[in-house]
């Protein structure tokens, strides 16, 4: 595959927060993007991820509680139910593996999940801002384990567009809840060539 063949789908591999609830994800595709996670660099090699799926509806439902939805959206809470994800996959830091560059690591865990989901038309949202104690308990974590992000899945319900950036870096909706991400300009970020 050229760089070419892959640009559309990196450019498709946007934050989703819309699903489609009733469209499920199979276990084994899950395992399959844990698989392609594993795959990814990793600093010094360490290796310091493992994951949780989750893609029974009454757990989905359950952890979803704990996610925290999009924070440049003040007057948005979250999607309704029709709209949640379908599964997710719960990023968790081994404490007894060195944690050198361990977001880096999970950076680039991620990105391999969510590029992969793409190609298969499944929408992404990688998460940070979640409730991580709830979470603990609710999936029984063994303490060695720290949640360090979980990533939402499920067959987006809503079009995500690039604009250029004009000032603002925040994404936002319109009147008809048609989402935008501005992005900087390539002549904006490259400072020198050659």
């Amino acid at each position: 595959m050229r760089m070419k063949d892959l640009k559309p789908l990196i450019e498709k591999n946007r934050s989703y927060r819309r699903f489609d609830f009733g469209r499920k994800i199979s276990e084994d595709f899950l395992v399959a993007l844990v698989d392609a996670a594993r795959m990814s660099q990793s600093a010094a090699n360490l290796q310091p991820l493992s994951y949780i799926t989750v893609s029974k509806e009454e757990m989905v439902t359950e952890v979803h509680k704990h996610m925290r939805w999009a924070g440049y959206l003040p007057d948005w809470n979250g999607p309704v139910n029709v709209e949640r994800p379908v599964a997710y996959i719960v990023v968790l830091g081994n404490t007894e593996v060195k944690q050198t560059y361990r977001e880096v690591d999970a950076g680039l865990a991620m990105q391999n999940m969510c590029i992969c989901a793409a190609a298969e038309g499944i929408g992404s949202c990688m998460i940070g801002n979640l409730d991580k104690n709830m979470l603990v308990k609710l999936l029984e974590i063994p303490e060695q384990y720290e949640i360090i992000y979980a990533v939402a899945f499920g067959f987006p319900v809503e079009q995500v567009q690039i604009v250029p950036f004009a000032g603002d870096v925040k994404y936002y909706r319109n009147e008809n809840q048609e989402h935008f991400v501005p992005k900087r300009l390539l002549k904006d970020i490259l400072i020198k060539r050659g």
